[in-house]
């Protein structure tokens, strides 16, 4: 997946989009998408961040010595398009593009790409939180280390209510971990 730069590429499919892809007019991009049409495509997921390893990455903001990159509420975004790897048994299978609190539900949830063989719901898998090397010389990044923050495969959107009350082409079934 991120390994190389066309990890970080997106289709429509892997953004649960791929139902409203038609092929009956003509458009840029026509011909690409018609060949990958067929193909495995990652799925959207939303991972439930563990309390206690969210609580571990913020308290780290409060000593001295290495911290985890700084989780901002209500959204944690540090970045235009972070990319942070997700993994599991130690094998990049998708990234997370955003992380954000969810005063409904009481967690710090994030959208992500995953690998279809790994999105069956409650599976856990891992965040790697920040961004390589020390972060970057951006000032609106401080330094930091990366860190792994475990997380649970759930549904899209997270919301049981939404789930239930929402347009039927986009929900995913599964309970909210």
């Amino acid at each position: 997946m991120p390994v190389t730069v066309e990890g970080y590429y997106l289709t429509p499919w892997d953004l649960g989009y791929g139902h409203i892809v038609k092929f009956d007019h003509d458009f840029v991009g026509r011909e690409a998408l018609e060949k990958m049409k067929d193909d495995k495509h990652r799925v959207k997921v939303t991972l439930a961040l563990d309390t206690e390893d969210v609580l571990r990455v913020q308290s780290s903001a409060l000593q001295k010595g290495d911290r985890a990159k700084y989780m901002e509420f209500p959204s944690a975004v540090y970045s235009m398009h972070p990319f942070d790897e997700v993994r599991c048994d130690g094998k990049v299978i998708g990234l997370s593009t955003w992380v954000g609190y969810s005063a409904n539900e009481g967690k710090m949830l994030t959208l992500a790409m995953i690998d279809p063989d790994y999105a069956e719901m409650g599976k856990p898998v891992t965040l790697v939180w920040g961004e390589p090397n020390g972060g970057t010389s951006k000032p609106t990044v401080e330094p930091h280390v990366q860190t792994e923050i475990k997380a649970y495969v759930s549904p899209v959107p997270y919301s049981e209510t939404a789930r239930d009350n929402y347009a039927d082409s986009w929900r995913q079934e599964g309970v909210a971990r």
